[in-house]
């Protein structure tokens, strides 16, 4: 959305506007500052990034937590550092796993296509 007198002031000059390509009659969503169009995305790599947006947002509020926790704990540096990246593998393990699609009967346990 561009930036508008509705809108409180954030002090980033940065906009995202939907769009309706004249050329190819397609959707994009445009990335933009104050200065150039940053980007001009399809919808699924504009939702990709999105997403990315949240979670990456959501990886930084666990490990600052995390951090805060075990510096109050007046931890070695050294021990912060490894459990933060132990913390971080186990993260990037569990967003490793696929998505199991089928399913089995409550009843019997076989396995439903």
């Amino acid at each position: 959305m561009k930036p508008s007198d509705q809108m409180e002031p954030t002090g980033i000059n940065f906009w995202v506007q939907g769009i309706v390509s004249h050329r190819d009659k397609q959707p994009y969503v445009q990335l933009a500052n104050g200065e150039r169009m940053i980007a001009q995305l399809t919808i699924a790599q504009a939702r990709t990034i999105a997403k990315d947006i949240v979670v990456s947002a959501s990886y930084a509020e666990a490990d600052a937590m995390l951090h805060r926790s075990l510096v109050a704990r007046d931890l070695p540096m050294e021990a912060l550092a490894a459990l933060m990246m132990d913390f971080r593998d186990f993260r990037h393990a569990l967003s490793m796993e696929k998505l199991v699609t089928g399913h089995s009967d409550p009843d019997t346990g076989e396995e439903v296509p």
